[in-house]
């Protein structure tokens, strides 16, 4: 642990809550689908880092799976956004 880290002090002790929460939910926007936007982005993060570790071993094959897999979480992803942020509505988000 760094010394510059107050060592008494647990990581996140004043941290808001995250957008999961209701009560810091603006109104019309759907908890359930904030919380799977919350879970889908961690997939993402998780098939990143996975992605990234394929790479600088030098595994050609895992990099590609892992790639593929972020691939179709990023689309799952976006698609949560555009539903949150669309109201439902075809018109997809700019990339």
């Amino acid at each position: 642990m760094s010394s510059r880290h107050a060592k008494n002090r647990p990581f996140g002790l004043d941290l808001p809550e995250l957008f999961t929460s209701e009560p810091m939910l603006p109104s019309g926007v759907d908890a359930d689908m904030m919380d799977g936007l919350h879970r889908s982005s961690g997939k993402v993060l998780q098939l990143a880092t996975l992605t990234h570790q394929a790479v600088a071993r030098g595994d050609a094959a895992a990099a590609e799976a892992a790639r593929a897999s972020l691939e179709r979480q990023l689309a799952i992803s976006t698609s949560l956004i555009d539903q949150l942020l669309l109201d439902g509505t075809d018109q997809p988000t700019t990339h």
